[in-house]
């Protein structure tokens, strides 16, 4: 199916790409992660339906409403643009009416900008697609590490086309540890930035 044809079988719109234009260098363009790339994730990393995952950027929730539909788990959307957000508060309603009395876990969107969302004790998976510059996700890495020290706990981190900033970040100025890649199914093919790159920390030992 394509990118539409999932949109109506979850009963959300989520396709398109939004420039912002003049805006602040440190907050990136809104693109949804392609359907494609969501099912080999979903196929090849096993989240639990105890887990609660947080979507940072998430524009129009397409990742927070497949991944609920697909698990079962707890999604938190977090978005800093009123206008994406209310996109997805919309979204939210008509997947609510497509699921009817067969909705698992939650999908719950809160208007915010990524660094100054309170990290909850039970949030465990955190999800990224390129949403900002590397100076506020490292601020935000910092919010999750302080909640693990508060909390302990594994927590696992999710990049979808992973920049070398991000991961030149991760692999020397963090404890988080690359556990694997999943490929996307024929894109990675003619582009290998086409994967999910997914890390881990134990904060639990």
């Amino acid at each position: 199916m394509n990118e539409h044809e999932t949109d109506r079988l979850l009963g959300i719109r989520t396709a398109g790409i939004q420039d912002w234009g003049l805006r602040s260098i440190h907050d990136n363009r809104y693109e949804a992660t392609p359907y494609e790339g969501l099912e080999a994730l979903v196929e090849e990393y096993r989240i639990s339906k105890t887990s609660s995952v947080v979507d940072f950027g998430c524009g129009k929730g397409r990742t927070a409403f497949y991944i609920n539909h697909r698990t079962g788990t707890f999604v938190t959307g977090v978005e800093m643009d009123g206008q994406l957000y209310l996109d997805a508060l919309e979204n939210r309603e008509l997947y609510m009416i497509k699921k009817k009395n067969r909705l698992r876990g939650s999908v719950t969107f809160i208007r915010s900008r990524a660094e100054e969302y309170r990290v909850n004790p039970i949030d465990d998976v955190f999800y990224f697609f390129n949403p900002f510059s590397v100076s506020l996700f490292a601020r935000v890495l910092s919010n999750i590490l302080e909640s693990m020290e508060e909390c302990p706990r594994t927590v696992d981190l999710i990049l979808y086309y992973p920049t070398l900033d991000y991961l030149s970040h991760l692999e020397n100025h963090s404890p988080f540890v690359h556990v694997k890649d999943v490929l996307v199914p024929e894109l990675a093919e003619k582009n290998p930035n086409e994967r999910f790159s997914i890390w881990r920390f134990d904060r639990s030992k």
